[in-house]
C-alpha cells in the first residue's frame, strides 16, 4: 500500500504524537510498504528523509511548537493523489487536508485522536475560546466524515462514543521500539546529576498545565517529609516550565527538583533505564505513551487513575493507581521506595506487559484496520 500520514507536529517537534508517527512511519516501511509524511515546514530544519512533504507554515502563537501550515504544494498534491490511505493525526491544517483528500480522490481517510482537545481550550484566549460542548461538536464534525477512528485507548473510545461520533472506532494504544531499550547504557545519569544515592523519581513529558505537575510537586513535598533522600527529576519542556520552576521554589524545593529540558531520545531511554520509579499525574491522557515507554525500561509508575492511563497500568500488577489526593500519591511513592521486592515485582510486571505491546505488534493491528476500511468501501 501507499500510505499518507498526515500531522500538524512533526520534526524537529518531540511529543507523543511526533513519535508515534515516526514509529509508523518505520514499521509500515519495514513491513513493506510505502509511506509519505505531510507535515508543517519549521524555519531553520531541513533534516528529511525521502517521503516528507513539507508545507509553508507559520507560528500558532497560543501554543508553542505548533505549526499552522498552508496546505497547498504541487508536489505534495500529486504525492497525494496516488496514495491508498490517508491517516491523519491531528485535525487542523493537515487533518483538513486528508479531509478534502479524500473526498477529492476518494482515498478512505483515518483518523488517530491523540488529544483530549476540551482540556487544551485553556491556551486559547477567552474571547476565542469554545466551550467544552462547542470542542466536542467540532471534534464529532471532523471525526463522521472520516471512514475510520482510532482511539489510542478504550477509555478514549467510550469518551468519542459519548461525542456522537457514529463512525466505526478502533481502540489502538501504539506500542514502543523494544530494540530501543536493550541496548547498553551510555549516559551515567546518577554521576552526571550528582546523585549517587538518591531514589530518582522520574516524570517524562510536555511541561503544560494539563499535565496537572503542580500536584505532583505539592505530592512530592510531602514524601520528602518520610523520603528525604528522593529527588524528582522533570525531563521535558513546553509552556508552563518557567511557572513549574517558580512554583518548585515557593515549596522550598531548590536542589530537590531538577529540570533537565528536552533530552536527546537516547538519553531519555537512558534516564527511564536508571530511575527509581515514574510518576504521573495527569488525568487527560488518550494514552500516556511515556507511561508505556516507563514500563518498556522496567520503570513501575505511580499514577492517577484517569482515561487513557487505566487501559496501561494494572494496579498491583504493573504499577500502582492512587485518586488525586497528594497524601495517597505519597504514600503509594514511600511503600515502593521502602519496599524493594514490591517494586521489583512490579518492575517486572510491567516489564513484561510492554513487551506484549510494541510498535510492531501495534502496526500489524493497524494494517489489518486498514485493509478492513479499504474492503469496506
Amino acid at each position: 500500500m501507499r500510505i499518507g500520514l498526515f500531522t500538524d507536529t512533526y520534526l524537529p517537534e518531540a511529543n507523543g504524537v511526533v513519535t508515534v508517527v515516526q514509529l509508523m512511519e518505520r514499521e509500515l516501511r519495514h513491513a513493506g510498504h510505502e509511506v509519505f509524511t505531510f507535515a508543517p515546514a519549521y524555519p531553520g530544519f531541513q533534516a528529511d528523509s525521502p517521503g516528507v512533504y513539507r508545507f509553508p507554515s507559520a507560528h500558532f502563537p497560543y501554543y508553542r511548537g505548533m505549526r499552522v501550515a498552508l496546505p497547498y504544494s504541487r508536489p505534495a498534491l500529486r504525492a497525494i493523489s496516488g496514495l491508498d490511505i490517508l491517516h491523519s493525526h491531528d485535525p487542523f491544517s493537515m487533518g483538513l487536508l486528508a479531509m478534502w483528500a479524500s473526498r477529492h480522490y476518494g482515498i478512505p481517510h483515518i483518523h488517530t485522536y491523540h488529544t483530549l482537545y476540551a482540556e487544551y481550550r485553556r491556551y486559547l484566549p477567552r474571547l476565542i475560546r469554545p466551550s467544552r460542548e462547542m470542542t466536542e461538536r467540532l471534534s464529532r464534525a471532523f471525526c463522521n466524515r472520516c471512514q475510520a477512528i482510532i482511539a489510542p485507548s478504550e477509555q478514549m473510545k467510550r469518551e468519542l462514543e459519548r461525542y456522537g461520533i457514529t463512525r466505526p472506532i478502533f481502540p489502538l494504544p501504539f506500542g514502543v521500539d523494544e530494540a530501543e531499550f536493550a541496548r547498553k547504557i551510555t549516559w551515567d545519569v546518577r554521576a552526571a546529576l550528582g546523585l549517587p544515592e538518591e531514589d530518582l523519581l522520574l516524570y517524562v513529558g510536555r511541561l503544560g498545565l494539563e499535565k496537572n505537575l503542580e500536584f505532583l510537586l505539592r505530592a512530592y513535598k510531602r514524601l520528602l517529609g518520610d523520603r528525604p533522600q528522593a529527588r524528582l527529576i522533570i525531563a521535558g519542556d513546553g509552556p508552563f516550565r518557567q511557572a513549574l520552576e517558580d512554583y518548585a521554589a515557593e515549596l522550598g524545593l531548590q536542589g530537590k527538583v531538577i529540570f533537565t529540558g528536552y533530552l536527546p531520545r537516547e538519553r531519555l531511554i537512558d534516564l527511564y533505564r536508571q530511575a527509581t520509579l515514574f510518576v504521573f499525574a495527569s488525568k487527560t491522557e488518550t494514552q500516556g505513551l511515556v507511561l508505556l515507554e516507563a514500563m518498556m525500561a522496567g520503570l513501575p509508575p505511580v499514577a492517577i487513575g484517569a482515561l487513557g492511563v487505566l487501559d496501561l497500568v494494572s494496579s498491583g500488577e504493573t504499577g500502582l493507581l492512587v485518586s488525586e489526593d497528594e497524601g495517597e500519591f505519597a504514600r503509594a511513592c514511600l511503600r515502593l521506595l521502602e519496599d524493594e521486592g514490591e517494586r521489583q515485582r512490579l518492575s517486572q510486571g510491567a516489564q513484561r506487559w510492554a513487551r506484549q505491546r510494541t510498535a510492531r505488534a501495534s502496526t500489524a493491528r493497524l494494517l489489518e484496520i486498514y485493509a478492513a476500511i479499504r474492503g469496506s468501501g
